[in-house]
């Protein structure tokens, strides 16, 4: 959860807390604690990014640094945790 946090960057107030506990629990879809890149991808549609549609990368390489935001403390596993 710490990860997703600072993902969404620090300080949040309640109301914005809990609306990051919300996003996190969509995402969580096995509430495992663990969102990892099958359940972003189930959710999210990285073919129409705006740099795939220009041919500029892959819907591949979208997701890879869409999930690379979240990972902190030099832990790269593509894996944002709650």
């Amino acid at each position: 959860f710490e990860e997703f946090i600072q993902g969404v960057r620090d300080p949040l107030s309640e109301r914005r807390l809990r609306l990051v506990q919300m996003a996190f629990s969509k995402l969580d879809k096995d509430g495992s604690g663990v969102v990892d890149a099958e359940e972003v991808a189930s959710l999210y549609d990285a073919s129409k990014h705006p740099e795939v549609l220009a041919g500029r990368t892959t819907p591949k390489q979208v997701m890879a640094t869409f999930l690379d935001t979240f990972d902190v403390g030099g832990v790269h596993d593509g894996k944002v945790t709650l």
